[in-house]
């Protein structure tokens, strides 16, 4: 079993350079032809920044734009030429605006086949999670300090509905998903 470099480094990004589909990309997120200047970057280049605050200590577009013209191993991982010619924050905020989910899916499904392919001798099904339609952590769901005030005169019914607080669950969406096996030794049933 191979151990992988600690996340962040030059060792690291070289690991998972190979496994990123570049032509794929380019596929998928290609620009529009227009009659003005080629495009500086292609989707690749812009999709392998776009991931670099996933896989640095980095974690915003304003800190890895000021690093890539400083460290080598972010601009190789990003296949950059030029120290002096790298994306800008807005380029890489048109770009990720421009990622929908159903590419997303399937520069998803490329990734695991493999994974999933080499699984087909094991006995017992695996399923993997796709959180991508899981909410988002937002200050929505921060917790609070809540005061109970009560009012000097009462509360109206539509004003109450108003004052109430909302009750939140944590529970899985029934979202469907597909895996790679076509033969199920146990069926069961999920039923809420």
């Amino acid at each position: 079993m191979k151990i992988l470099p600690a996340t962040g480094t030059a060792a690291f990004l070289e690991t998972i350079s190979v496994h990123i589909p570049d032509d794929l990309i380019n596929g998928l997120f290609a620009f529009k032809a227009s009659r003005g200047r080629p495009p500086l970057f292609s989707p690749s280049q812009l999709f392998r920044v776009s991931l670099l605050p996933l896989v640095t200590p980095a974690r915003s577009f304003n800190l890895i734009v000021r690093l890539l013209g400083e460290q080598r191993s972010l601009r190789s991982f990003a296949r950059l030429r030029n120290r002096l010619s790298v994306p800008d924050v807005r380029m890489l905020h048109e770009f990720r605006d421009r990622m929908d989910l159903g590419k997303l899916r399937q520069l998803n499904q490329h990734l695991l086949r493999p994974l999933l392919e080499g699984t087909r001798a094991f006995p017992k099904t695996v399923a993997l999670i796709d959180s991508t339609d899981l909410p988002a952590a937002t200050n929505a769901y921060k917790k609070m300090l809540w005061v109970n005030i009560l009012p000097a005169e009462p509360i109206p019914v539509r004003g109450a509905a108003k004052t109430a607080r909302a009750a939140t669950t944590l529970d899985t969406r029934s979202t469907r998903f597909g895996y790679g096996f076509a033969s199920v030794l146990l069926p069961s049933c999920w039923r809420r």
